[in-house]
């Protein structure tokens, strides 16, 4: 009889497949016998910490998994032709819109992504499933804005009061690794699939109490095994939706792993984790940082990217982390800054060539007082607008600083 068999790396692995071979010895290993059933996650989080790759037995696995397994690989990550980041900001892809006039497009599209995220997590709560079809028609705009001028999303995302951390967690996840994709050099169909990864990161929690999300610290083992198994839950429920993007697999199972290993669900370390994963573990930090949690308050944007910088390299890839400030600029949109003047402004678009002097908006006089009306100022061409210095920025400042929050500001 005719073997038909497939080589996989581990994290491509779902419940069903029959491994046949390793990419090493079997001795070592805690398996008796020289194949195994797939039958868990837990059984592949346990392969990952023995090998990299497989081979699948396609007969001698389950039924329902043999025609993904006969389908032409999916492209992964680095089946893209992404470019080298020595390279990244050679030929950045330009702005097409001005900001304000990508706003009104870019909130449509941010609506349509929230009430996407509703309706998944809606659906995935009542056991129903993942509909790819929606997900894509929700991102694709989103991605489309980001291309044309990503500073409109950030503004929005700044100003916007948002709803449950679930929902606007995985909607800003998808516009930053969008964005940041975009940064990055990477092509259309790639921006797409970070776009998916990003709304997708936590689909797993619609399986865990939501008690237990929103209680911060003080887990017990137990709790804090079950939260962190919202992972294998989230690729459980890709899978289960007949979905097969394994780029987008990568993400939602690795964002959590780490660069010095001390991760989970499987202590993977530096180019062990799949690119997608190494991106989303930067944007998901990013983000909750900068989320307001019941158990914490947010940081400043500035504080954030100071916090990512400050572990690049033990719990993240430093280059990518660098590119990440490059990314966002020192003083992301939407940060309430302090001028050399005294004044306070809201960032509001960055200058490319010089990211230390972005657009902004003046809120305060120098004696922080609110202004009449708001001005916007381009610190980029200051010379000779205040005597002969160039405003600069003095510090970021946490939103409530001075009393004033963006979201509270009429801009």
């Amino acid at each position: 009889m005719l073997i038909e068999e497939r080589q996989l790396p581990v994290a491509e692995l779902r419940p069903g497949m029959y491994v046949s071979r390793l990419d090493r010895d079997w001795v070592g290993t805690p398996y008796l016998l020289q194949g195994l059933l797939v039958e868990s996650q837990e059984d592949i989080v346990q392969l990952a910490q023995y090998c990299s790759s497989v081979t699948v037995d396609i007969a001698k696995s389950d039924s329902f998994v043999r025609s993904v397994l006969k389908q032409p690989a999916a492209p992964r990550a680095a089946g893209y032709q992404m470019p080298k980041l020595s390279t990244i900001g050679a030929n950045p892809r330009p702005v097409s819109t001005r900001v304000e006039d990508e706003v009104p497009r870019a909130s449509a599209a941010l609506d349509n992504a929230h009430r996407a995220a509703h309706q998944i997590v809606a659906d995935l709560r009542q056991g129903g499933r993942l509909d790819e079809q929606a997900v894509s028609e929700a991102v694709s705009p989103v991605v489309d804005s980001i291309v044309r001028n990503p500073d409109a999303f950030f503004w929005l995302e700044a100003l916007r009061h948002h709803d449950s951390y679930t929902y606007s967690h995985a909607v800003n996840c998808c516009g930053f690794m969008t964005t940041f994709g975009r940064h990055l050099g990477f092509p259309d169909a790639a921006l797409q699939d970070l776009a998916t990864a990003g709304l997708l990161l936590d689909i797993g929690k619609t399986a865990i109490p939501e008690s237990l999300l929103e209680s911060g610290s003080g887990l017990d083992p137990e709790q804090l095994a079950l939260v962190r198994s919202h992972l294998q839950h989230g690729v459980r429920l890709y899978d289960e939706s007949g979905a097969s993007n394994s780029a987008v697999r990568d993400a939602i199972l690795t964002h959590h792993e780490r660069e010095d290993g001390s991760g989970y669900p499987a202590r993977l370390t530096g180019d062990e984790i799949p690119l997608f994963g190494r991106i989303a573990g930067i944007v998901d930090s990013y983000d909750a940082m900068t989320s307001a949690r019941p158990y914490r308050e947010p940081l400043s944007r500035y504080e954030a990217l100071q916090s990512l910088y400050r572990q690049r390299g033990t719990l993240y890839q430093p280059d990518l982390v660098e590119q990440f400030v490059q990314c966002l600029g020192a003083y992301p949109v939407g940060t309430l800054v302090e001028l050399s003047t005294g004044e306070v402004a809201i960032v509001l678009a960055q200058n490319p060539m010089r990211r230390l002097f972005p657009r902004v908006m003046l809120l305060t006089d120098a004696s922080k007082q609110a202004r009449a009306t708001f001005e916007p100022l381009d610190l980029s061409d200051t010379w000779g607008v205040y005597d002969t210095r160039q405003v600069s920025i003095r510090r970021g400042l946490k939103p409530g600083t001075y009393g004033l929050d963006p979201r509270e500001l009429y801009l």
